[in-house]
């Protein structure tokens, strides 16, 4: 069996891993008796789901519109890429706005937008499994955190920015349903808007799937 770090290369790379094994511990559950999905897991999970849809991105897709207002693809990716390295700085002891302003000094893409992501994702993944990572409480900009709950911020942005390119580039925008039922699950259980002030469409009386509920919870159609 493929070891983390090979499965995570595959999965930022597009390809296809075995993200739908079941936590005995209990970190994401769900009072009406739905499985789940490790936490871990579902960072994984996610990763292959952006990564797949990244890497059916072209050339003259980068300055397609995506979901999230005034973001391009190109933007969106850079903001997804940055972010893996925001969390590996935190998670390494450094504080909120040092790791901004390290972040920020470089491009985030560089010549290779998925070599970029593979690479990240990987120093992003083995940060997050770590020994005592998920206890350990890092700096945040909203608040200080513990390893745990940021891995939650973390597998929201990933999955939830997974499904933005699918629609800007005419992909294939169905998500995982585990994936969903855990981000649905952290959306629900989450401070207001995830604390950055996302507001829900309404006007879904029935979603005629937990996507469809997820991507109107976060404003989105």
């Amino acid at each position: 069996m493929a070891g983390p770090n090979r499965q995570l290369a595959a999965a930022a790379c597009g390809f296809s891993i075995n993200a739908a094994k079941i936590d005995q511990g209990g970190h994401s559950a769900f009072s009406d008796g739905r499985r789940y999905l490790d936490l871990l897991d579902a960072l994984e999970a996610a990763t292959q789901e952006f990564g797949q849809r990244l890497a059916k991105v072209d050339q003259d897709s980068w300055t397609h519109g995506t979901p999230c207002a005034h973001w391009d693809v190109h933007y969106l990716t850079a903001h997804v890429v940055g972010g893996n390295r925001f969390a590996v700085l935190i998670l390494g002891g450094m504080n909120a706005s040092d790791a901004i302003e390290e972040v920020m000094s470089v491009g985030q893409l560089g010549d290779d937008a998925l070599t970029a992501w593979a690479n990240t994702s990987l120093a992003h993944f083995d940060a997050f499994r770590a020994a005592s990572t998920l206890e350990r409480r890092v700096d945040h900009p909203l608040c200080e955190l513990s390893g745990r709950e940021f891995l939650e911020f973390r597998v929201f942005d990933i999955t939830l920015h997974a499904w933005d390119p699918a629609r800007s580039i005419g992909a294939d925008d169905h998500l995982d349903a585990s994936l969903v039922d855990v981000v649905l699950g952290i959306v629900e259980s989450g401070p207001p808007g995830m604390g950055f002030g996302i507001t829900a469409l309404g006007g879904m009386d029935n979603p005629a799937s937990p996507q469809e509920r997820l991507l109107d919870v976060t404003g989105r159609r």
